[in-house]
């Protein structure tokens, strides 16, 4: 079994699904190092795609044409467009800067920053991550940035169907007649040409008309975009002469959707003449029915928990021995604690409260005659967890010298515990075991109903293979290729396993990492379409079919931020928030 090679691999991840998104910066109090304002500020993003890495810039905004005292909120209307990654997070160094003297035709002069994630942006609390910018001296107040992300979605299948009425609309046709109104429904282009989107039939000699209901793509009134600028103009039809202009209204999709009515604007300035109202008799959009995204589900509330596996079998040879992939020399790094540490600093970011349940297999522990195949890392079977990514070390570096090597590689018994693990946590919540392991599996059929039993729970298998052994066996385990079935023929319900052989990776952190979680929110979206889990604060209902198996591969590429939630999951947790939602499972 030929393990496909470095470069495939980054070719595919590179190929993943992925998320745009948009930045809006907003900041409040203000303040340089020497003045209680800012000068004619502007804002510059910058990103990089690894911690060591250098920023580049992505983005910048207008430049705010006035002097910005501490008591004011400014907010910059020019927005940075960021690709969302799940399998790597992407850095954020958001910039303010000032023009000292309002010499906008200068280079503008740094006066502080804020760095983050885009991970921690797009899964803030709100919806809005806030925090204080840092400058140039150190403990420095500087004020206040807050920047809110929104996904930029396409939604051109979709349209809207709208039925519109007229309320007083303005004469124009003289004392005896009364206008025959029409609608006209324009936009403006990105080259600034202006388009017209749809007309209406001419309703004849009436104040108050009724058109007919009339339905638009959403990809041709605004491009998918709700907020849009549209303008709705309604003219009085003249047969023998050239039709006359009544008033018009700029709004947008959203607007239409949320108001029952839109006062018209006389179109001759400083006149005093009211054009009438324009009256949303009906707008929906159609289809109702939407897919969730893998970011639906972090924004409403989903944890991803994790427990770690370690492969203690004898194979590994003993933890002495130069020549063991245990063996732990100076402050240099073994093959274990590199996996540890790669994969388990993306994934506890997105863990609430910090804990990992630690576990190892394959050793014989002290006073005992033969292996354990699932036992606490820690030395305390009564509390497994320890704390983040340090303690997981930590715990991995003191059991490694209290516990003798031995064997078989069996994974069935803490795959069965990581399953009970995830049935029993909320059911927004999500929980990932990594196993580390460096040989062939050899209770294969015990694990391979391990993995069937296992993929009707909230839970997805990472197994990362150390050392240079045939993982064959373990390839068939991930299901990418055909569904994986036990010795009594019945299929995984879903494909959770996900396999990556740490030698492929020539110790790049970053690129094992992305391997190792691209396949997580694809995951996560399978289960939840199967159990017809729907994300919470989401005001859409789900599809009858089975929408998952039908969409495929997700719009989720992860930067950076891997999962793209720190923020909020980070946030502090609303206690009546928490009540309420364990009375809804109740």
């Amino acid at each position: 079994n030929k393990l496909p090679s470095l470069t495939d691999r980054r070719s595919d991840i590179m190929d993943g699904p992925k998320i745009r998104v948009k930045l809006t910066v907003k900041c409040k109090d203000l303040v340089a190092d020497n003045a209680e304002k800012v000068y004619h500020p502007i804002v510059i993003v910058k990103s990089k795609q690894t911690k060591d890495g250098e920023y580049e810039e992505i983005g910048r905004t207008e430049i705010i044409g006035k002097t910005v005292e501490k008591e004011d909120v400014v907010e910059f209307m020019t927005k940075t467009i960021v690709d969302y990654h799940f399998e790597a997070k992407t850095y954020l160094q958001i910039n303010l800067l000032q023009h000292p003297g309002g010499k906008t035709s200068e280079e503008p002069k740094p006066v502080s920053w804020l760095e983050c994630t885009v991970g921690q942006v797009v899964s803030a609390r709100g919806k809005q991550y806030e925090k204080p910018l840092a400058g140039r001296i150190e403990g420095g107040v500087y004020g206040s940035m807050i920047v809110f992300a929104e996904e930029i979605k396409g939604r051109e299948n979709e349209s809207i169907q709208l039925t519109l009425k007229g309320a007083n609309i303005l004469n124009k046709d003289g004392v005896m007649n009364k206008s025959d109104p029409f609608v006209i429904m324009k936009r403006t282009r990105e080259d600034g040409t202006v388009e017209e989107l749809h007309k209406t039939e001419y309703i004849k000699n009436t104040e108050t008309p009724e058109w007919e209901m009339f339905e638009e793509p959403l990809l041709k009134l605004c491009n998918g975009d709700l907020r849009a600028k549209i303008r709705i103009e309604v003219w009085d039809y003249d047969k023998m002469s050239k039709n006359d202009e009544i008033g018009y209204v700029e709004t947008c999709v959203q607007e239409l959707l949320e108001v029952d009515k839109l006062q018209l604007i006389d179109y001759k300035e400083g006149r005093s003449l009211d054009p009438g109202q324009l009256v949303i008799a009906k707008a929906e959009l159609l289809p109702r029915v939407r897919t969730p995204t893998f970011l639906d589900y972090v924004q409403g509330g989903m944890e991803i928990t994790l427990s770690v596996a370690v492969d203690f079998t004898a194979s590994n040879a003993a933890a002495k021995n130069p020549r063991s992939l245990h063996y732990i020399k100076g402050e240099g790094s073994n093959d274990y604690q590199k996996a540890l540490t790669s994969v388990g600093e993306v994934l506890i970011e997105y863990d609430h409260d910090k804990r990992i349940a630690a576990f190892g297999f394959g050793a014989m522990l002290p006073g005992q005659s033969k292996a354990s195949h699932c036992f606490a890392l820690n030395g305390d079977p009564a509390n497994v967890e320890v704390e983040g990514v340090q303690g997981l070390l930590d715990a991995y570096a003191g059991c490694i010298n209290n516990v003798k090597l031995y064997g078989p590689t069996n994974m069935a018994e803490v795959i069965a515990h990581s399953t009970m693990l995830a049935k029993e946590q909320r059911r927004q919540h999500y929980h990932v075991l990594l196993i580390i392991t460096d040989g062939a599996i050899s209770d294969k059929t015990e694990t391979a109903k391990a993995i069937v039993k296992a993929s009707d729970a909230p839970l997805s298998i990472i197994i990362v293979g150390v050392g240079k052994a045939d993982f064959g066996k373990m390839q068939k385990l991930d299901g990418d290729d055909a569904a994986l079935k036990d010795n009594k023929g019945n299929s995984a319900e879903r494909d959770i396993v996900q396999f990556v052989p740490l030698r492929e990776f020539e110790g790049n952190a970053l690129e094992l990492s992305k391997a190792v979680l691209k396949e997580l929110p694809d995951q996560v979206l399978a289960h939840k379409c199967k159990k017809k889990i729907k994300p919470k604060r989401w005001d859409f209902e789900l599809p009858d079919k089975d929408w998952f198996a039908e969409s495929g591969s997700r719009e989720i590429s992860l930067g950076p931020d891997p999962l793209g939630i720190l923020g909020f999951l980070n946030a502090e947790p609303n206690p009546e928030e928490e009540a309420m939602e364990e009375e809804e499972e109740e």
